[in-house]
């Protein structure tokens, strides 16, 4: 840059004018954008002074800082990581890993944010998906060891004899949510992190899931071989729908036996006893509807209670037919959803627990709705919630943006990144509650892009 004998530029603010063109589009900008930058018309060398130098370029290097903002956070981020492999104790508590009655596996698999875990017991081997489900199949063996006391009682053990050699539709399978081969469900809540543009499809994802609420429900109730499986239940402490095998066959056996039988079910089980009601996780139990009522009169009380909150009538059939959103799961999700009343956004999260499938999923949508219920307070309740994507946002009166993250080990992956820089999160505060832990890496790339991670967030189902 040249000055003449009077003080006046030469042809510097073209030449600057055109290398801001050319810094823009070495920054990877369209090139009709740069265009209009570079065509903005610069004043001529007689127009210009030594006092208006500055101003024209401060302005310029203002507009080169404003749109290299995007460029410059990306350029700070970490890269992303794929799932890890990990030490059990980051993600369990000591005494789980130090019980006697079984033994976990020392290093974990992290899939699709969740731990894998294998327990071992005397002869039981069971996965569990997650550290929830670990708990809640570590309480189950105190269930599965009173049902083989039972089983062995006088009663039951004729009854049962008697049912083995009964065969016919009068009896015939009689389960409240038969449990399936898991070959071929996904492990993990890794779908719901996947787009930030995912839709969601009520009409075709539902109908892959639904499955065993309705149809032979209705007839094994009359038979009252359901009702007698939700009363041995109760009475260890058990989840009448549990996916645990060994625990789902002992109770399907008994149940029908007792039905065979004829068996007083006050009479024989007032020796065993009481259950602890402990087995559906570290922290929650069987709600007593779940036990006492049968599913077809909880897909009616969930019928009216969505209705009343505004559901359509699609959205409501999908959700109460939903295999995965068994009546443990889904009369806490209705309840805890039910105490949102100010929340705008409800449908559409009924419309995403509808979609569900696994019961993973289910359990991370029932608690990451818990965590929004308790993301407001008396003086900052939560007025909105709202879905980028499968991801849940609540948002409070007071500003606040609060995501529930109910997984066990949060992963810098590129789905997480995507999100944490999406700009239509912006709030007051940005908080991010994870019930479990992240990675040191997700922990650095959140905090860059202005989110507070909260690590060991209370979800009301993950051991502490």
């Amino acid at each position: 840059m040249t000055m003449d004998p009077h003080g006046k530029l030469g042809r510097a603010p073209a030449m600057l004018c055109i290398s801001s063109r050319l810094a823009l589009l070495s920054l990877g900008w369209r090139n009709g954008f740069a265009q209009r930058v570079a065509c903005v018309r610069a004043p001529s060398s007689r127009q210009l002074s030594r006092k208006t130098i500055p101003m024209w370029l401060s302005r310029l290097l203002l507009l080169a800082l404003v749109l290299d903002a995007s460029t410059l956070l990306a350029a700070s981020l970490p890269p992303v990581e794929p799932m890890p492999t990990i030490e059990a104790g980051v993600l369990v508590p000591a005494r789980m890993l130090n019980d006697p009655r079984y033994t976990v596996n020392d290093r974990v698999a992290v899939v699709g944010y969740m731990g894998q875990f294998t327990l071992r017991a005397p002869g039981v081997v069971l996965k569990a998906d997650g550290t929830e489900m670990l708990a809640i199949r570590a309480a189950e063996l105190s269930a599965i060891a009173q049902l083989n006391q039972l089983s062995q009682s006088g009663v039951f053990a004729d009854a049962l004899a008697a049912s083995a050699a009964k065969t016919g539709a009068a009896i015939g399978q009689a389960v409240l949510n038969p449990v399936q081969t898991l070959e071929g469900i996904p492990a993990g809540v890794g779908r719901f992190f996947q787009s930030a543009t995912t839709t969601i499809s009520r009409a075709t994802e539902s109908q892959r899931s639904n499955g065993s609420q309705g149809g032979s429900a209705m007839g094994d109730d009359v038979l009252g071989i359901n009702k007698a499986k939700r009363r041995i239940a109760k009475q260890v402490g058990a989840d009448p729908y549990t996916t645990n095998p060994i625990l789902a066959k002992q109770l399907d056996d008994l149940s029908r036996a007792a039905f065979a039988g004829g068996i007083s079910l006050d009479v024989a089980l007032a020796a065993s006893t009481a259950g602890v009601a402990t087995a559906i996780s570290a922290t929650a139990t069987v709600s007593n509807l779940v036990w006492d009522r049968s599913p077809e009169d909880i897909r009616t009380i969930h019928e009216q209670k969505l209705t009343a909150m505004g559901v359509d009538a699609g959205t409501v059939r999908a959700f109460v037919t939903n295999r995965w959103l068994t009546p443990t799961l889904s009369v806490p999700l209705v309840e805890n959803l039910g105490q949102l009343p100010a929340a705008r956004g409800r449908v559409a999260v009924i419309a995403l627990a509808s979609t569900v499938e696994s019961e993973s999923e289910a359990r991370y949508m029932l608690n990451s709705i818990r965590m929004a219920r308790r993301a407001g307070t008396e003086g900052d309740s939560v007025v909105g919630l709202e879905l980028a994507g499968r991801i849940l946002t609540v948002r409070t009166r007071g500003g606040r943006v609060v995501v529930p993250a109910p997984v066990d080990y949060v992963v810098w992956t590129e789905q997480v990144r995507t999100f944490a820089e999406k700009r239509n999160a912006k709030g007051g505060n940005r908080d991010i509650l994870v019930s479990g832990v992240a990675s040191p890496r997700s922990r650095e790339g959140l905090r860059a892009t202005g989110w507070v991670v909260q690590e060991h967030s209370p979800d009301g189902a993950t051991p502490r």
